[in-house]
C-alpha cells in the first residue's frame, strides 16, 4: 500500500525534541524526511543510555530519517541547502526566531528558489512579540504556562518539574497538524507559506484545565467540578498499585465508594458529609478506601466490586511492562530497530494510527550523523562524486561514524 505522504520531501533541520517529533511523525506518514545536521550534530545524539553508538532518546525522536550533516555556517553550506530546497517540499527548523534569517535561509531566501515551499518553525513563544528571543526548554515553558504550578496544586507540593518533556511533545504535534493543513493549501492554491508554532500556546491548549484555571471560582467544593480527573491510586494485597477513575472527593463518585465499600453511614459523617468537608479530611477517606482496595488481588477483582461501567481500574503498569503486553503485542504498539548487524535493537513506541488504505508507520531505520549524505546529496539532489569529494574535504559535509558502521 501507497503511504500518505509518500509524495513529500522534508528537509529537518530541528534538534532535541519538539522539531524532531513532528519530522519523525511525518516520516511515520511516508513523508521522506533528510535530517539535516550541523558538523556537532544534534544534543541528543549525547544522551544515554546509548545501544552501539547510538544514543536510545535520539533514536525515539528520529526513527525512519536519512541523515546528512552540512556546515550552514559557511556560504558554500548555505548554497547548498539552498539547492535542496529547490527540490523539497516542506523545511521544518526550530532555531530561536533570527537564525534562519542570520544564516540566509530565511523564509523569503528559501521561497526564492522554490515558491511552493512551506517552512515550518517551532519555538518556545513564538516570532516577533517581546518573548520571541527567549530560549525553550520544555521544563522553562512549562513554569510559564501555569502547567507546572497546575501539577504542583493537584499534589498538594512546592512546584517541581514533570520530568515529561510535555511541551515538546506538543510543539511538535501541533507542528504537524498545522504542516498538513499548509500542504492542503498548497493542493488548492499552489501556494507555499510560512508557519510559526509555539510550545507556549501548544501547551496551553493541551491542558484541559486552562480555562477553568484563569477563573477565580475554580476552585469548586460542590457538585460535579472540572479537572475533578484526579483518580487516586491504591494498593492491591499483591503489592501492586492500581488507578482507580472516580475520585472520592466529587459527590458522585463518593456516593460509588460508599456503595462499594457497603458503607452507608459514611454519607452522614460530618468529615465526609459535603465536597468541602471530604476536601478537608481527603488523607482520612482516602485511607479508608484504601484498607478495603487492599483486600483484591487484581484490577479486575477491584473493578468488579465497584461494579460500575463508568469506573475503570488500572494497573498501575511500566513501559516495559506495557511492551510486554497482550495488547502491545496485538496493536503492534512497539517497533525494533536494528542498528549494528547481530546486535540487540532499540526498540521505540509505533506511531499510533492504522489507515484502512495506505501503510503509515516508523520505519525502522536511524541514522548516524552525515551517515546518508552521499546517498542523500547523490541520488536524490544529483550531486556528483567530485562535488561530494570536494565538499567532504573542505568540511562543509562531514560524518561521524562508528569504527563498526564504516
Amino acid at each position: 500500500m501507497d503511504s500518505p505522504l509518500s509524495d513529500l520531501l522534508v528537509l529537518d533541520l530541528t534538534r532535541a525534541l519538539a522539531g524532531p517529533i513532528a519530522g519523525r511523525l511525518l516520516s511515520d506518514l511516508g513523508a521522506d524526511v533528510i535530517k539535516v545536521e550541523p558538523p556537532d550534530g544534534d544534543l541528543t545524539r549525547a544522551t544515554k543510555p546509548r545501544q552501539d553508538s547510538m544514543a536510545v532518546y535520539f533514536v525515539q525522536a528520529n526513527v525512519g530519517k536519512r541523515c546528512v550533516s552540512i556546515d550552514l555556517g559557511t556560504g558554500d553550506g548555505r548554497d547548498l541547502f539552498l539547492r535542496m530546497a529547490e527540490r523539497a517540499d516542506i523545511v521544518l527548523e526550530n532555531y530561536r526566531p533570527g537564525v534562519m534569517e542570520r544564516l540566509g535561509l530565511s523564509y523569503e531566501a528559501l521561497s526564492a528558489v522554490n515558491p511552493g515551499i512551506i517552512m515550518a518553525s517551532v519555538s518556545g513563544y513564538g516570532h516577533g512579540n517581546v518573548w520571541a528571543h527567549r530560549g525553550a526548554f520544555a521544563a522553562a515553558v512549562q513554569a510559564e504556562t501555569g502547567l507546572t504550578a497546575d501539577i504542583a496544586k493537584r499534589r498538594d507540593t512546592t512546584p517541581r518539574n514533570d520530568p515529561v518533556s510535555q511541551a515538546d511533545v506538543y510543539g511538535g504535534l501541533h507542528a504537524l497538524a498545522a504542516i498538513l493543513a499548509a500542504v492542503h493549501h498548497r493542493d488548492r492554491t499552489g501556494e507555499g507559506q510560512a508557519i510559526d508554532v509555539d510550545m507556549a500556546e501548544s501547551t496551553l491548549v493541551a491542558n484541559d484545565m486552562t480555562a477553568t484555571n484563569l477563573r477565580d471560582d475554580c476552585e469548586v467544593t460542590d457538585g460535579f467540578r472540572s479537572g475533578s480527573n484526579w483518580p487516586p491510586c491504591y494498593q492491591l494485597s499483591t503489592g501492586r498499585w492500581v488507578t482507580v477513575t472516580a475520585d472520592p472527593m466529587v459527590e458522585g463518585a463518593f456516593r460509588a465508594w460508599v456503595r462499594a465499600l457497603d458503607r452507608p453511614e459514611l454519607r452522614d459523617d460530618p468529615r465526609f458529609a459535603t465536597m468541602a468537608a471530604r476536601l478537608d479530611h481527603g488523607d482520612e477517606l482516602h485511607q479508608l478506601i484504601a484498607d478495603w482496595v487492599v483486600g483484591f488481588e487484581s484490577a479486575a477483582d477491584l473493578e468488579k466490586a465497584i461494579g460500575l461501567s463508568t469506573v475503570l481500574v488500572a494497573d498501575v503498569r511500566t513501559a516495559q511492562e506495557i511492551r510486554d503486553s497482550d495488547w502491545a503485542e496485538d496493536r503492534g504498539a512497539f517497533v525494533d530497530v536494528p542498528l549494528k548487524p547481530g546486535g540487540d535493537p532499540v526498540t521505540v513506541p509505533q506511531s499510533p494510527w492504522r489507515f484502512s488504505r495506505s501503510s503509515v508507520g516508523a520505519v525502522p531505520r536511524v541514522g548516524f550523523r552525515g551517515e546518508h549524505n552521499r546517498e542523500v546529496l547523490g541520488r536524490v539532489f544529483g550531486l556528483g562524486e567530485d562535488e561530494l569529494d570536494d565538499l567532504e574535504h573542505r568540511g562543509i559535509i562531514s560524518d561521524r561514524l562508528p569504527d563498526w558502521k564504516r
